[in-house]
């Protein structure tokens, strides 16, 4: 079972929040309003992408099947780290 899934980026993208960040913490992807790395949210998160990035990455005409693909890329990386 995947750690990363679709419904995790729809979540990242629908935050209203601009420094929001898809994390995991202790095996479990979660959005956060505010990138951990940047000094607030959980000290134990490891970032796997954010907001900006994503909306960089899939452009403005983002599909389903793209939104799928960048999932399912972000964790084949999350698992080559151990996570």
């Amino acid at each position: 079972m995947p750690t990363i899934t679709s419904d995790h980026l729809h979540a990242l993208l629908a935050s209203s929040e601009r420094d929001a960040a898809l994390v995991v913490v202790r095996g479990e992807a979660t959005v956060v309003p505010s990138d951990p790395s940047r000094g607030d949210g959980p000290e134990d998160a490891l970032v796997v992408t954010t907001r900006d990035a994503v909306i960089a990455e899939l452009d403005t005409g983002a599909n389903e099947e793209q939104i799928e693909r960048l999932a399912q890329r972000l964790d084949v990386a999350l698992d080559s780290l151990g996570g």
